[in-house]
């Protein structure tokens, strides 16, 4: 019975030992899983910063690999594109910039001003540039050149610069052979023509000298010349009181002027019965008085023609010898001369300040009368003068004539005339020497209109940097 129930006993605790035994390792079977997902997130916060050590230890591995790979395919490209860049041509250097533009002269010694230099050079733009008294009030400035060897003139509105200036370019292909010609023509409002610089028979020209570097200016007078030479300015400064200094001066057309002058002059009559004794006979030489005074007007309608209307009166010397008695010899003669006059340019030096002139005249009155001394006298033998006499020659005079002019200024001008008239129906001719002063007094199209605007100044350019 105590046996049995040991038994029992042991039964029961080993049972109840096997039962405590599994529960035991249930529940450290649970138990470790959590300590080891406890040690896994420990270990994986530990291995964070590891990795984040590592990441840029493989990010710079990467980097270095890339530019290491990089550098290899780069240097493979720019070698292709150096090859081509090579085989380009440089890009040009920049032009150099045109050089400044001239101040416009206070005072213009012509109507229409347009300063050149005697030579020019071939292949380069050629400027010229012309300037307008402001009474004139101009509206345009036509500029027409002719180019060597070329039959026709080409013609060329100027445009206004900002200073005032009425500028022409020639392209520098256009410049070439031995000359270029070249005049100016300013227009008012009207379309009338008010001043010129050269025509078309008289035009300025220009010499074409061997090509060298630079550009040609004409304004200002700046002549063409190397942008190394130190001394540019000084040539340029030289250049333009030579310019100053060799000026024209003419009267320009369309302009109305007045003269006044005094002249002398000696003639021949054929066999002719006197004024006075009527019934003596008497030919030869004779004075034509002892003065005239030929006042004037006149109209410049070109550089080259101009017309006039001259009156001629004429003192004659009188003389008596013994009882004069009541008879009085004529003492005057009147005549209004229609003239014509033609002008040359390009003489004694090219300049245009000295002009020769050729003249034709026509016109009628008493005309002209040449002294017949008293008797005795040598061309007098046959009749017996008391008083002195005179034959007349006319009613109609014609001639011609010619002399020299010097314009001071382009409205003053002195003139030296050498001039043959012969009378008819009485026939007698003079050859008579006279000076005179032409002044300028008009010129139309004077009425004051809107200047033309001056062009807008462009602003300049960015200036040219190379590519490294």
């Amino acid at each position: 019975m105590g046996l049995k129930m040991t038994i029992r006993h042991c039964l029961l605790g080993s049972c109840a030992f096997l039962l405590l035994a599994s529960a035991c390792a249930t529940s450290s079977k649970t138990a470790k899983p959590g300590r080891g997902l406890a040690k896994k997130k420990g270990s994986a916060a530990k291995a964070a910063p590891a990795e984040a050590k590592a990441a840029p230890s493989e990010s710079s591995s990467n980097d270095k690999s890339k530019s290491k790979v990089q550098p290899s395919a780069a240097a493979k490209a720019p070698k292709g594109a150096a090859v081509v860049e090579a085989k380009k041509p440089p890009p040009p250097p920049p032009p150099p910039p045109p050089p400044p533009e001239p101040e416009i002269p206070s005072k213009l010694r012509e109507p229409l001003y347009c300063p050149t230099p005697s030579e020019v050079q071939p292949g380069i733009d050629l400027t010229i540039r012309c300037a307008v008294k402001p009474a004139l009030a101009t509206r345009a400035v036509v500029l027409q050149y002719r180019l060597s060897g070329a039959e026709r003139f080409v013609s060329t509105d100027a445009t206004r610069s900002p200073k005032g200036w009425y500028v022409v370019k020639i392209k520098g292909n256009d410049v070439k052979g031995t000359s270029l010609q070249f005049f100016a023509q300013a227009y008012n409002s009207n379309n009338k023509m008010t001043a010129s610089n050269g025509t078309d028979e008289s035009p300025n020209i220009l010499l074409i000298r061997k090509a060298a570097s630079g550009t040609a200016e004409m304004g200002g007078a700046e002549l063409p010349v190397s942008d190394e030479d130190p001394l540019a300015r000084i040539q340029r400064e030289r250049a333009l009181e030579s310019g100053l200094s060799t000026e024209v001066r003419h009267r320009p057309a369309r302009n109305l002027w007045l003269a006044l002058g005094l002249g002398s002059g000696y003639g021949w009559f054929p066999t002719r019965t006197p004024e006075l004794y009527t019934g003596a006979s008497v030919k030869g030489w004779a004075s034509g008085g002892i003065l005239h005074l030929l006042p004037e007007i006149g109209y410049q309608w070109t550089d080259h023609i101009a017309f006039s209307l001259q009156g001629r009166y004429q003192f004659v010397h009188t003389e008596a010898i013994g009882n004069a008695g009541n008879a009085e010899p004529k003492s005057w003669a009147f005549a209004v001369l229609g003239r014509m006059y033609l002008f040359t340019d390009n003489l004694f030096g090219g300049t245009r300040s000295l002009q020769l002139f050729a003249t034709g005249n026509l016109g009628a009155g008493t005309a002209f009368r040449l002294y017949v001394a008293p008797s005795p006298s040598a061309t007098n033998s046959n009749a017996n003068f008391v008083h002195s006499d005179t034959v007349n020659g006319g009613p109609f005079a014609a001639g011609l004539g010619g002399g020299v002019v010097y314009h001071l200024t382009n409205t003053f001008a002195l003139a030296a005339e050498l001039r043959a008239l012969a009378g008819f129906w009485d026939v007698a001719t003079v050859i008579e020497a006279g000076l005179s002063a032409q002044v300028g007094v008009w010129s139309p199209g004077t009425r004051k209109v809107a200047a033309p605007k001056p062009e807008t100044e462009l602003a300049p350019e960015p200036e040219y940097t190379p590519p490294e």
